[in-house]
């Protein structure tokens, strides 16, 4: 009997086979990653465009602050609510992006109160 120290072309197949769809599977969960990242990205930014607005609002004039709306940077529409009783304003902003589709939105709210 001889004996054979190589492998054959079935084994060869079959382990390129295998590794083609471990690197398959691995492409996909780096896909994943990168979206999650990008839409991590634009949650913060959406975010701190809404803080920044309120941050303008709080140092405003009280009389002055009133319902409206923005755009930033062509990427985020923030619009505001302003209820208001005898001692204080509530301020309720939603930021939304992206300006042209509305697919994402969050909602931050604050209170103002009368000096």
């Amino acid at each position: 009997m001889n004996k054979q120290n190589g492998s054959s072309l079935i084994e060869v197949t079959i382990a390129m086979i295998i590794l083609a769809l471990l690197v398959t599977g691995l492409n996909a969960c780096v896909v994943n990653l990168i979206n999650s990242n990008v839409s991590a990205k634009e949650l913060s930014a959406a975010t701190s465009c809404g803080y920044q607005l309120l941050e303008e609002l709080r140092r405003s004039e009280y009389s002055s602050i009133y319902s409206n709306s923005d755009t930033v940077r062509s990427r985020f529409l923030r619009s505001w609510t302003v209820s208001s009783d005898s001692v204080q304003k509530k301020i309720d902003l939603m930021v939304i992006w992206p300006v042209s589709t509305g697919k994402h939105s969050i909602k931050l709210s604050t209170i103002i109160a009368k000096p």
